[in-house]
């Protein structure tokens, strides 16, 4: 038994003591009244308030590379190809020197 609220906070990480394992609540369904988590090898699942409350949970802060879970992230490599982006900064193109 655990004394984590139920419903999840959606977007929040837990550990599961019994599996060293954490995971993301990533949605929560009001009409069957499951939430949806999302472990960090990638793994969705949902679970009812009944098994939520069964299990040893704790909170778990994001893993350091948080993207684990996602399928596909886009990256910009500034520089890194011809006729690329070369930087972050936006504004004025810098001046012609005289």
């Amino acid at each position: 038994m655990n004394n984590m609220p139920w419903p999840p906070a959606v977007g929040k990480w837990y550990l599961r003591w019994d599996k060293g394992e954490i995971f993301q609540v990533t949605g929560y369904d009001e009409t069957s009244r499951k939430a949806v988590i999302q472990t960090y090898d990638g793994a969705v699942d949902a679970m009812d308030e009944a098994t939520w409350k069964g299990l040893s949970l704790g909170w778990a802060d994001p893993p350091e590379d948080w993207t684990g879970p996602v399928e596909a992230v886009d990256v910009v490599h500034f520089g890194a190809a011809p006729g690329g982006p070369v930087s972050e900064e936006v504004g004025q193109p810098p001046e012609e020197p005289v």
